[in-house]
């Protein structure tokens, strides 16, 4: 069996898996990961065992979901200074706003200051996901909880 007859049979495991974990952010990666290791244990599957393809495929997906899951939460986050690319923002005056750009640095962490950095520019979400290497799903992530961060100091004070 080939590897187009095994996606079109088998990738709706792959969805099953990602909605039974409640995956809404990088859903995108997530598949992707899933979707590389069906097409390595469609490979390494043995036509002589016990077990049939199905349940070989769904059991050993489930199990490399669940060490991606571990793996994500075991990942330092760690961003050097000199890659860091941070745009120089001259266009606002910070006197005439409400809000001050020091304080909006030290609120958001460095995704989400780098997200709010090319959203004031004027970058479309899709340009914004390509300038930082990541995921749709992942900007969307970035610009909701930074919107509700700024919320909560601007409006509610907390």
């Amino acid at each position: 069996m080939n590897f187009d007859e095994i996606y079109h049979k088998y990738h709706r495991f792959i969805h099953y898996l990602l909605k039974r974990y409640y995956v809404k952010y990088n859903y995108d990666e997530f598949y992707q990961l899933l979707l590389i290791k069906l097409w390595q244990l469609s490979k390494n599957y043995n036509k002589n065992s016990n077990i049939c393809l199905s349940s070989y495929l769904y059991q050993r997906l489930n199990f490399y979901l669940i060490d991606l899951f571990r793996k994500e939460n075991l990942k330092p986050e760690l961003v050097e200074v000199d890659d860091l690319q941070t745009p120089q923002i001259t266009s606002i005056n910070t006197e005439t706003t409400f809000f001050n750009y020091n304080d909006i640095s030290k609120i958001l962490n460095t995704q989400e200051l780098a997200w709010y950095n090319y959203f004031i520019q004027g970058y479309k979400q899709f340009e914004i996901a390509d300038l930082m290497h990541v995921s749709l799903s992942s900007i969307k992530k970035y610009k909701s909880s930074s919107i509700k961060k700024l919320t909560d100091y601007y409006f509610k004070g907390e």
